[in-house]
């Protein structure tokens, strides 16, 4: 589990921020979301992060990402009508690899409290090729650009 954390002080590091759209079928027989979904919601707000945020581009391109490691850490449980959203930052770029760190915040009644904490490794990988490729420099500048604080190889 994560260490305590000064959680307004650490989110203001992340620049995305998404609002979770829970459905029912997302619970479990004790009445909160099933851990399994978490990392549906991670990839949904990932997704969006890579597109929306970076420009990085899904069709009729050969370079794409694939996951190479996922990690949750549960704090709390999140319930159905709980206001999660969903904070993302990159981390690290390597050669052909990038990391994010991924963190859900229950927002409900103006109180802010730390439901989950992740980080996914994505390698960037051509499918024309069939192998992990570098990383473009125009992914590494938008990342570099988009992040306050970003570790590189």
């Amino acid at each position: 589990m994560p260490e305590q954390i000064d959680l307004e002080n650490y989110l203001t590091s992340f620049r995305f921020r998404w609002k979770i759209q829970m459905r029912w079928s997302d619970m479990d027989e004790m009445k909160h979301v099933n851990n399994a979904v978490y990392l549906t919601y991670f990839e949904e707000a990932r997704l969006r992060y890579l597109h929306e945020t970076l420009q990085i581009p899904y069709r009729d391109v050969d370079t794409r990402v694939i996951i190479a490691r996922n990690t949750v850490d549960y704090v709390l449980p999140l319930f159905f009508l709980d206001e999660p959203y969903l904070y993302i930052r990159c981390t690290h770029i390597g050669t052909k690899s990038f990391e994010l760190e991924q963190v859900i915040v229950n927002e409900k009644d103006g109180q802010k409290k730390l439901i989950a904490k992740g980080g996914t490794v994505m390698v960037t990988y051509n499918y024309k090729l069939n192998q992990s490729v570098a990383i473009p420099d125009s992914w590494r500048e938008q990342f570099l650009q988009h992040e306050k604080y970003i570790e590189t190889k």
